[in-house]
């Protein structure tokens, strides 16, 4: 909602915001019909008239003006939808594995597909009427898209309600001018469209609510007079952080009017909005005023690094969350009968799919028909088809299921009165370096993503361990090592946590300014877990570094990397800087019965050297327990279940983000099974008595030589399922 203000506004000092009056919230209600795994489907009718913002699958030509956009729309509602059986449609869905929908209501054009008396932008046909009445024959659960932060609705008071600059210029991203007040009667309008469609429609299951988000502040007079009369000052004379915490409070007072205002007419309906969650362990403040409110999570994920990321970020929290997935190549309903093709191909569809269902997520498969509301049956019903078989095929065995890791990740506690969490690299006078510049935008902020990423890829199991939300049950205990990133604030609380582990046996890898900064990203005079590093912090360390591995580490460093000066106590200096002195760059530590490493460098840079983080932790902890030989690449994921584990080999030489499956130029690497290898550590996974191939079906070979388990199958070309049933499972060493 305020995402970039607060990331800018850690770099002007403004970690912490101000009180404001506590209002009486909605209490969040996590529904029981959306536990995990689910597939759902998101689809509808809208069209691409936007004048250049969401892509090229526009169904206009030429220069854009609003009323080239009004005619282009009005030529695409033609007729929109006369061959949409919502009834077999629906069926084709259930058939394929889906267990409910998530139907589109108002998209950022403003037009309304459901028979609505609050305005006459509408389109000929009730189209979700017809949907949300196939879904009550069929069984399945049902769900309103409802686009609240942008509205292009012709009618002139619309432009009284838009969102202005200092200017008094209107506000727009699809369309010029299109983003709406909260604080305008715009607010009635949303409530009174949510309200008609729970009453006309209703009983439904819940409504998923799209660009519920304000710009950094907006200068119309609606959002004048109220920051006024909130805080008794012109909005010219706002501070930075009162501009974030006034944003924020508008987004929890609106969330909360219209949860409140919609369950008085069905009380057990259940709210998400786009993006719900994913202010977990950046944006505190947000994440507990608003995200908070929602009844689950979700987020777009698309593309397998996305879904990976959302996936991870939510699997700790103890409510339901979804990753969604555009299975079609458009969102957008073409002028033409044939419907876009699809995405990808089937593979990874399934693989992309099953990312998010192993790691605790619920999936949705955004598919569009053809104009006349038709699905390719060849194209997103094969995808959904796909995806569905896995799930009917594997639903037992992720039903239930617990995580299995080697590695805990520490994300850290941030105040909920924190604005935003500082990313790694804003600690730095070098600046942001592998995870900011110019892509931070893009890439996930949260604290260790990206090592936890590496290690994962070097065939270590590692997940992320803390969440301001409500959480599953965690044992640091059941890690073999603890990875601490510099940004994971932490409290006095989860230091002592750390502390212990490690006396106790535990590992613990940390970097840079780890433990340096408390929950509400204050600098320490020294690091909190000083004692356990063996080492003081002794300042910056300016000028010219070179990482000089010597007997103990191998691997190296890129020249010149951020580093901290630091005074070893207890610690032994595994490798120093040259040219800096011989300053320790690495130390190793014994602390009660556990082991420490900490390296004085960016972790950035460490990230960028995958090597020495795999060296380092294979110090800790030993090689990964399994390793994987076989021509394909694949990413791996376990959980348990029971006295086993259930292993997923997740192909990722698929052919990301384009239909491959018929591409003969992509080789045979992309075509059936192929035999691959397992070699498991016994020691780590304890005694190995069976296996057996659940995904795809087929025979397992099983050898021993010494503590290691031989397993040699065929790997399906998507997900393979491996079910090890062992003895014993080591926790921490």
């Amino acid at each position: 909602m305020v995402k970039a203000f607060m990331a800018a506004a850690i770099g002007v000092g403004l970690a912490c915001s101000i009180a404001l009056p506590a209002e009486p919230s909605s209490d969040s209600r996590y529904p029981a019909w959306y536990q995990p795994p689910q597939l759902f489907v998101m689809t509808g009718f809208i069209a691409n008239t936007t004048s250049g913002t969401w892509g090229a699958d526009f169904i206009g030509t030429g220069a854009w003006t609003p009323e080239k956009q009004q005619a282009d729309l009005a030529r695409w509602s033609k007729g929109l939808g006369n061959r949409y059986d919502a009834v077999k449609s629906l069926q084709e869905f259930k058939d394929a594995g889906a267990t409910g929908i998530i139907f589109y209501d108002k998209w950022h054009d403003g037009i309304v597909p459901h028979d609505t008396q609050l305005t006459s932008f509408k389109t000929e046909r009730d189209l979700v009427g017809a949907t949300v009445r196939a879904a009550h024959q069929l069984g399945l659960k049902v769900v309103i898209y409802y686009s609240v932060g942008f509205d292009h609705n012709p009618d002139p008071k619309f432009q009284d309600w838009v969102c202005r600059d200092a200017t008094g210029h209107p506000l727009g991203r699809p369309f010029p001018g299109d983003w709406m007040s909260f604080l305008s009667p715009y607010r009635q309008y949303v409530i009174g469209h949510l309200v008609e469609i729970a009453r006309k429609y209703g009983p439904l299951d819940g409504f998923w609510l799209d660009i519920f988000e304000q710009p950094e502040i907006s200068y119309d007079h609606y959002t004048r007079a109220a920051f006024e009369k909130r805080y008794g000052k012109p909005l010219e004379r706002a501070t930075p952080a009162e501009q974030a915490d006034f944003v924020i409070e508008t987004g929890r007072q609106f969330l909360t009017e219209i949860k409140q205002t919609v369950r008085a007419v069905q009380p057990n309906l259940s709210f998400t909005f786009n993006g719900a969650g994913m202010a977990d362990r950046r944006f505190p403040k947000q994440a507990d005023q608003v995200d908070a409110l929602a009844d689950y999570f979700s987020m777009e994920g698309h593309q397998w690094i996305n879904i990976d990321r959302g996936a991870r970020s939510g699997h700790a929290m103890n409510r339901p969350f979804e990753v969604g997935i555009l299975f079609s190549s458009s969102w957008y309903v073409p002028t033409t009968e044939q419907a876009p093709p699809p995405a990808m191909s089937a593979d990874e569809t399934v693989v992309s799919a099953a990312t998010a269902w192993i790691q605790g997520a619920d999936v949705y498969g955004a598919m569009t028909p053809g104009h006349g509301g038709v699905y390719d049956p060849n194209g997103d019903l094969r995808m959904l088809r796909a995806a569905g078989d896995w799930l009917k095929e594997n639903r037992d065995l992720l039903t239930g299921s617990a995580p299995y890791a080697d590695i805990g990740t520490i994300t850290g506690n941030p105040s909920p009165g924190l604005l935003a969490v500082p990313r790694a690299g804003d600690f730095w006078a070098w600046g942001p370096t592998w995870s900011g510049g110019a892509d931070a935008a893009t890439e996930d902020t949260r604290p260790g993503y990206a090592l936890d990423f590496a290690l994962r890829k070097a065939g270590y199991f590692a997940e992320s361990v803390g969440t301001a939300f409500p959480s599953r049950p965690i044992d640091l205990s059941a890690y073999r090592m603890l990875l601490l990133p510099e940004n994971a604030l932490l409290d006095g609380g989860w230091v002592g946590q750390i502390r212990e582990y490690v006396r106790n046996g535990g590992t613990l890898l940390a970097f840079g300014h780890a433990s340096l900064f408390d929950e509400a990203a204050h600098r320490r005079d020294n690091f909190a877990l000083s004692d356990v590093f063996g080492a003081d912090l002794g300042g910056d360390l300016p000028g010219y570094k070179q990482f000089a591995p010597g007997n103990d580490i191998a691997s190296s460093l890129a020249l010149n990397p951020p580093a901290l000066a630091v005074r070893p106590t207890t610690g032994k200096v595994l490798a120093p800087w040259a040219s800096a002195g011989d300053a320790p760059a690495i130390v190793e530590n014994q602390f009660g019965k556990g082991r420490v490493i900490y390296t004085s460098a960016a972790e950035d840079s460490i990230g960028k050297g995958a090597a020495l983080l795999a060296e380092l932790a294979g110090r800790l902890i030993g090689p990964p327990p399994i390793r994987v030989e076989s021509t394909r690449e694949y990413a791996l994921a376990a959980n348990r279940k029971g006295s086993a584990l259930i292993v997923y080999l997740l192909n990722r030489s698929t052919g990301s983000r384009a239909n491959t499956d018929t591409e003969p130029s992509k080789g045979s690497a992309f075509a059936g099974p192929e035999e691959i290898t397992l070699r498991i550590d016994t020691s780590v996974w304890g005694e190995i008595r069976a296996a057996d191939l659940i995904s795809p079906r087929a025979p397992v070979r099983l050898s021993r030589q010494g503590r290691t388990v031989q397993l040699t199958f065929p790997a399906s070309p998507s997900v393979t399922t491996l079910r090890v049933i062992r003895e014993e499972l080591r926790t921490a060493q």
